[in-house]
């Protein structure tokens, strides 16, 4: 099965937070006593913050996920968030043990939190890098979305800190027909603040967020816009996250797309662990495929029957005819959503299938920079979905420097700081 290892991990490690969003997908409850925007919703009760702290795992069992996941993959990247991460006691230790393990270890935080003096206490235990929420560039909307009074400034000097620090910094972005036109206008804030990347998010309707905030007229928009200014765009990188028609977008506009490329990486090469431990093929999925605390996570993601369905790719309606199948796959947690069943057609997918032969994708090397035979042989290593953006890093920092030539000892130097390669 080495094929579905697990490259990418998000684990929700709470579902406590300061604020009370209402387009999160887990439900998170808020134990936040200061002052909030107003119409975001009321106070949770204090049992049932009880309730949720108490089924959290604990800083042993969180160690033993850790573990377990070593025996998966001791080279994935893992992405820790919540609910609000930071108001677990102990993230600096949960930080420093999966980075210990050799882990690419990173924050997907709101950053109301986060202050210079504990991103300093991050960066010492090994985080990487930190993903920080902002939804609008007018400061206004994003505290009456968020919430919170004044979130827009504290989330924005959270960043600016994780970057003086020395972590490495983007933006997530969660679209929607209010801001959705606002797309360039987030690259330059993230070009601004110095960020690697800035993520857009296309909401999936779970957990508070009852309904899809985006139309799939204004879907279809944005990924088209993404598509134009990502394949430009130097000064960083930007992606479109859950919305993995991007490709046959990419492919239509005649761009080069490698071997193995695939939009939705759900249960394949990716899964989520809930605060309880239990596991779901992505955040977005609540198919629980098994719970850490009674079976081994090898077991679970090697023997799941759901997991070997995804991986089977037997999708039903347009999905399961689509010459695009091989690279988009539709979105699983949409279909799950509002057909029922996660092997069911993507409905924010427009496409009519012409019926034709799959498309069929070739080896290619995506660098525009010279690079070394050895070079080429080591950016193989990485896995296969992330070789286009690890490129794009290595490239960036040699046009920093002004190199024209891309060597093994440049990725050498990148992988002290968490470039990942693959072994064997």
């Amino acid at each position: 099965m080495s094929e579905y290892r697990p490259y990418l991990v998000s684990w929700n490690l709470t579902k406590r937070c300061n604020l009370l969003c209402p387009h999160c997908y887990i439900e998170s409850v808020n134990s936040h006593k200061g002052n909030r925007a107003s119409g975001v919703g009321s106070q949770e009760s204090p049992s049932s913050e009880l309730r949720t702290l108490n089924s959290e795992l604990s800083r042993e069992e969180a160690r033993f996920v850790i573990d377990e996941l070593s025996y998966l993959n001791a080279q994935l990247m893992l992405i820790l968030s919540g609910g609000e991460p930071m108001l677990r006691d102990d993230i600096f230790d949960i930080v420093e043990y999966a980075s210990q393990a050799g882990f690419i270890t990173v924050l997907g935080s709101n950053g109301t939190l986060l202050t210079r003096e504990n991103l300093r206490m991050l960066k010492d235990a090994g985080l990487k890098g930190l993903g920080v929420s902002i939804d609008s560039i007018n400061r206004s909307y994003h505290d009456s979305f968020r919430g919170l009074d004044g979130a827009w400034e504290l989330s924005m000097s959270a960043l600016r800190s994780a970057k003086e620090v020395g972590i490495e910094i983007q933006m997530d972005v969660t679209l929607t027909d209010h801001n959705w036109k606002w797309i360039d206008d987030f690259v330059e804030i993230g070009v601004r603040l110095g960020a690697r990347a800035v993520n857009f998010f296309f909401l999936v309707c779970t957990g508070r967020a009852m309904r899809t905030d985006i139309s799939t007229k204004n879907y279809d928009a944005a990924i088209r816009h993404i598509v134009k200014i990502s394949v430009k765009e130097r000064r960083l990188m930007i992606k479109a996250k859950c919305a993995p028609h991007i490709y046959r977008f990419l492919y239509e506009e005649g761009y080069s797309i490698p071997e193995g490329t695939r939009g939705c990486l759900a249960g394949i090469n990716y899964m989520r662990i809930d605060p309880e431990g239990n596991i779901t093929p992505c955040p977005y999925m609540p198919v629980t495929v098994g719970n850490i605390k009674e079976k081994s996570l090898t077991s679970i993601w090697e023997d799941s029957p759901y997991l070997k369905l995804l991986r089977g790719g037997a999708y039903k309606g347009r999905c399961g005819i689509c010459e695009y199948i091989e690279i988009c796959g539709g979105c699983r947690a949409r279909a799950l959503t509002v057909k029922g069943n996660f092997m069911e057609e993507d409905p924010f997918c427009n496409y009519n299938p012409e019926g034709g032969e799959r498309v069929v994708l070739k080896k290619i090397f995506r660098g525009q920079l010279q690079w070394t035979d050895e070079a080429k042989e080591r950016i193989k290593k990485v896995p296969f979905f992330m070789q286009g953006i690890i490129t794009k890093i290595i490239e960036a920092k040699a046009e920093e420097r002004g190199m024209n030539l891309i060597t093994s000892e440049l990725i050498d130097e990148l992988k002290e700081r968490g470039y990942p390669e693959r072994r064997g």
